[in-house]
C-alpha cells in the first residue's frame, strides 16, 4: 500500500527517533481501532448505536446515565466495550521495541480498554482508567472482566448486592489530577512525542516545553484538524503501516 507521507519526512523522524534518549507515545482511538476495536465516537457508530439503544454512546457513557439508568448501561457497556476483541498490531511491536532500546520512557493510555494480550509496557499511565478493573462502590471490593463479562444483566456485588462499578471515567467526570500531572510531567520531559490517534474525550492533555528543549511533537490521525503550532508533523497513514518504519 502506497503510504502518503512522504519518505523524506519518515526519515527525518527516523533520524530524531534514533537521536533520542526519551520517547512517550499517547494511546489514543486510531490504536484501538487498528487492533480490531472500533471508535463509537464516529457517525457510523453513533447511528447503529442510536438506531439499536435508543440512546447515543456519549449518552449511555455518562455518569448521570450510569447512576440513572444502570440496567441500560450494562445492555450497552458489556456488549460495546466489553465485547471488544482487541489485539496487537505492528505499532504495538514497534513500541515495544523501543522499550527494548531503552527508549521508550512511558506509554500515555487515553482509551479505557487496557492493552492487547501479550504487550506489556513498563510505564502505563491511564489516564480514562481501565475496564479491566472494577469495584463495588460499597465495600471496595475488586471484580474482573470475566465477571463482568458473564454475569447475566448487572452484575451486582456478592456481598453488598449493589451495582458493580467500572473503574473507567465515564463522561461528566474529571481526569485524576495526580494521574494527569503525572502524564504530563511525562510529556514534558520527551524529547519525542507520538501522539497516535485522538483521544476518546477529546479533551486535551495540556503541558509545556521549554523554549531550551527541542521536542519533535507527532500527530498520527486521519481526522482534520487545524494546524497547530506544537506539532511538527501530522502524518494520516495508518499507525501499525508508517510507525515500524520510523523506529
Amino acid at each position: 500500500m502506497k503510504l502518503e507521507t512522504d519518505d523524506k519526512v519518515i526519515d527525518y523522524i527516523r533520524r530524531r527517533i534514533r537521536n533520542s534518549r526519551n520517547v512517550v507515545a499517547i494511546l489514543g482511538i486510531e490504536m484501538l481501532v487498528e487492533g480490531g476495536g472500533y471508535d463509537l465516537d464516529s457517525n457510523d457508530e453513533n447511528y447503529r448505536v442510536e438506531e439499536e439503544y435508543g440512546f447515543s454512546p456519549e449518552d449511555m457513557l455518562s455518569s448521570s446515565f450510569f447512576n440513572a439508568k444502570v440496567e441500560k448501561f450494562y445492555r450497552f457497556y458489556k456488549k460495546e466495550v466489553l465485547g471488544m476483541e482487541v489485539h496487537s498490531t505492528p505499532a504495538y511491536d514497534a513500541l515495544l521495541q523501543l522499550q527494548a532500546q531503552g527508549k521508550l520512557s512511558a506509554v500515555v493510555s487515553q482509551n479505557f480498554h487496557g492493552l492487547p494480550q501479550g504487550v506489556c509496557f513498563h510505564n502505563v499511565i491511564e489516564l480514562n482508567g481501565n475496564m479491566h478493573n472494577n469495584k463495588c462502590p460499597r465495600c471496595n471490593k475488586d471484580f474482573d472482566i470475566h465477571y463482568m463479562r458473564s454475569t447475566a444483566g448487572i452484575p451486582l456485588c456478592d456481598c453488598c448486592k449493589v451495582a458493580v462499578r467500572p473503574d473507567i471515567r465515564l463522561l461528566g467526570e474529571r481526569v485524576d489530577t495526580t494521574i494527569m500531572t503525572e502524564a504530563a510531567i511525562a510529556c514534558e520531559a520527551a524529547d519525542v512525542l507520538l501522539v497516535l490517534g485522538k483521544n476518546m474525550y477529546d479533551d486535551r492533555l495540556e503541558y509545556g516545553v521549554s523554549p531550551e528543549h527541542k521536542q519533535l511533537k507527532i500527530l498520527f490521525s486521519k481526522e482534520e484538524f487545524v494546524r497547530n503550532r506544537t506539532v511538527d508533523f501530522v502524518i494520516k497513514d495508518d499507525i501499525s503501516s508508517i510507525l515500524p518504519l520510523m523506529i
